[in-house]
């Protein structure tokens, strides 16, 4: 039996559990990881006598919050160093100082209470040896260093500073440790209880031991300004060389039993993880297996952090549980595009919104490029994330490699691509991608599921509903007021210009005609810019949007269409995404809300001059109409009677008995 074995475990025992008496979490939160790495480049600066100049690297320490908490960290740093520089009456022993500290941040989580207790070392020592270290470039800082009785030449206290540099690199790699297991998502995963109870243990230790090693740290201050003034006795530097010696060989222990707890904790964290991985790879391959009674479950176990707030909306950050009830489009994608833009204008902002916006979110997940995001990924994150009104994961670079491997290995995500899959309010996968269907009919495709698109599809046929609503500005005004609506599309500017001047003709003689332009070249010459001036050419960012959304539809249709059985939607969108600019001179759709016809544009001008042709007699035809009746060919049969077409109108028309057919005719004089 090992006696020293079982009183120091005897101790660490009686630790704990004061420890845990201290420890009242209140669900505040700070980015730990930030903030270590600000504090482990102070640190390696001012400790390091080889370092001549200042790291040049941003302030990060600005963009750091405390979240759900009225403390800032500034505030915190400074009312903890308060207790650790100033200790109260009675409060000398070492040990209960750091009791006293646990007591103080009580409210956080363990890794942000060794964290904020190394800001505090990094603080002192900064503000204690920078002058120091700028001194031999600097006149002010020597200044500033001998006026606080600084040495400036750093040799007198190397041994020192080796000590203090070798302790602090083992508390910040002890407190890697304690972030790292902080973050494992404990809760999604059913561990041995015996080697979460140990893991678990050690880390509070960990904690205990990052806190103590820092007021030890502390306690050497005095000694620096001792080292200048020792240089006045030789008998004063002797003996301060014996107790720096002492204090140095302290200092080391202290450090070596930090990396040995290192070692044991990190392993520890390693298995913990292990098993967590493997538990929620077979809990998401059965994921859609089983009946839950929200989307809790499955939220927590995508994005299943220890973090209770793993979610933003702005700068605004939100728990899973503000999901409750509602249908999630999880947006799958690296940083917005195009697409993703028009998705948000379909959801969000499309005027035939509803409430059901409050029954619904987008909740981004950005992938990034490699496996590891790179600092321009997370700028530009944080600007969408900030911009954007959908909700957003809030730290998408700690997500688990197992998670991001499901989303490519069984979801088929891919790089080049965005999806959107869609979990109703009772935490079922109803849509493995409903970006099609957002792209077609905006919020009109609530709840977003398949059997919800195919029951669109039942509900709607080739028309310009489909095509325009939700992406020209004035359709629903046009609709509204019966206009009909001509798209044509072209790259030959000649024959734009014929269609222009005739479709002007047309409206001329009273017809309710709306032109819009699709343009698929890219110059852009005096011509365009008229039509674009005129209203009649689509914007850039919307004639994207136009075939966005027809290349959407195809898809959508190519899921569905038997191959025995013709589809016109299908036909009719191919013919438009297919269509050859080079043997053909344009295209053009004709029609109203609910009804589209495709024509040839070269047909389409042909029977466009033959309305024009007809003038005045062509007045009561509507546009569509007018263009029918000028493709049919002339009647050949000749029972035929002049009768009028419309009472309140002068105008004639013949009128086949036989075929039934109107052909627009100027009356004879005799009539």
């Amino acid at each position: 039996m090992n006696f020293r074995s079982d009183i120091s475990a005897l101790n660490e025992d009686i630790i704990v559990e004061q420890l845990l008496r201290s420890h009242d979490p209140d669900g505040r939160w700070l980015d730990s990881e930030m903030l270590l790495q600000e504090v482990e480049t102070i640190l390696s600066f001012v400790l390091q006598n080889d370092v001549s100049m200042p790291l040049m690297t941003e302030n990060c320490i600005t963009n750091i919050v405390v979240s759900e908490s009225t403390e800032t960290l500034p505030y915190a740093i400074s009312r903890i160093s308060v207790q650790m520089l100033c200790p109260c009456i009675g409060e000398s022993d070492i040990r209960t100082r750091t009791l006293v500290l646990f007591d103080l941040l009580k409210e956080y989580r363990w890794d942000a209470k060794a964290v904020l207790v190394l800001g505090v070392l990094a603080a002192t020592y900064g503000g204690l040896l920078l002058p120091v270290h700028l001194a031999i470039c600097d006149p002010v800082a020597a200044s500033i260093a001998t006026l606080s009785q600084l040495p400036i030449e750093k040799t007198k206290f190397r041994p020192r500073l080796e000590s203090l540099s070798l302790l602090v690199k083992a508390m910040v790699d002890v407190t890697k440790c304690i972030i790292k297991f902080e973050r494992l998502p404990i809760k999604q995963a059913k561990l041995d209880n015996n080697i979460v109870g140990e893991t678990l243990s050690n880390i509070y230790m960990a904690t205990y031991r990052v806190v103590k090693s820092s007021l030890a740290c502390l306690q050497h201050i005095s000694y620096f300004k001792q080292t200048q003034q020792a240089t006045e006795s030789r008998k004063a530097a002797g003996e301060l060389s014996i107790k720096s010696r002492r204090a140095a060989g302290e200092l080391s222990s202290l450090g070596y039993q930090l990396l040995n707890l290192h070692t044991r904790l990190n392993k520890q964290i390693e298995d913990c993880s292990k098993q967590i991985e493997e538990e929620i790879n077979q809990r998401l391959r059965n994921i859609n297996i089983g009946t839950h009674k929200d989307n809790q479950d499955v939220l927590h176990l995508l994005f299943s952090l220890q973090d209770d707030l793993p979610l933003q909306q702005y700068s605004r950050q939100i728990p899973i549980t503000e999901l409750q009830e509602k249908v999630i489009l999880l947006l799958l994608s690296k940083p917005p595009v195009e697409p993703l833009f028009f998705l948000l204008q379909q959801l969000y902002d499309h005027p035939s919104n509803t409430n059901t916006e409050q029954n619904y979110e987008i909740l981004w997940v950005p992938i990034p490029s490699s496996q590891k995001w790179t600092d321009e990924e997370k700028e530009i994150f944080d600007f969408y994330s900030n911009s954007l009104p959908w909700i957003s994961v809030r730290q998408p670079w700690l997500l688990s490699s197992t998670i991001l491997n499901f989303f490519k290995q069984e979801w088929h995500y891919g790089d080049d691509e965005a999806m959107v899959v869609v979990i109703d309010s009772n935490g079922r996968f109803v849509n493995m991608n409903a970006m099609d269907m957002v792209l077609i009919w905006g919020v009109k495709a609530y709840p977003f599921s398949v059997s919800k698109e195919n029951e669109l599809w039942e509900e709607h046929g080739w028309s310009m509903q489909l095509l325009l609503d939700g992406i020209h500005p004035t359709f629903e005004t046009w609709v509204k007021e019966g206009r009909e609506i001509c798209i044509f599309g072209s790259e030959n500017l000649d024959w734009v210009d014929e269609f222009v001047s005739l479709a002007r003709k047309i409206q001329n003689l009273g017809f309710q005609l709306e032109l819009i332009y699709l343009s698929n070249q890219r110059r852009r010459d005096e011509r365009t810019k008229a039509m674009e001036e005129s209203s009649i050419l689509f914007s850039p960012t919307l004639q994207q949007l136009f075939w966005l959304r027809l290349e959407s539809i195809e898809r959508s249709k190519l899921k569905r269409i038997e191959s025995s059985k013709p589809d016109r939607v299908f036909e009719e969108v191919t013919k438009l995404l297919d269509f050859d600019y080079g043997k053909h001179k344009g295209w053009g759709v004709i029609g109203k809300g609910s009804t589209a016809e495709t024509v040839d544009g070269e047909k389409m001008t042909e029977r466009m001059r033959k309305i024009v042709r007809w003038g005045e007699y062509a007045k009561g035809l509507g546009f569509t109409e007018a263009i029918e009746i000028a493709a049919e060919k002339p009647c050949e049969l000749s029972h035929t009677v002049v009768v009028p077409f419309e009472e309140a109108l002068t105008r004639r028309v013949v009128t086949c008995e036989k075929c039934v057919r109107f052909h627009p005719e100027r009356p004879s004089k005799s009539e």
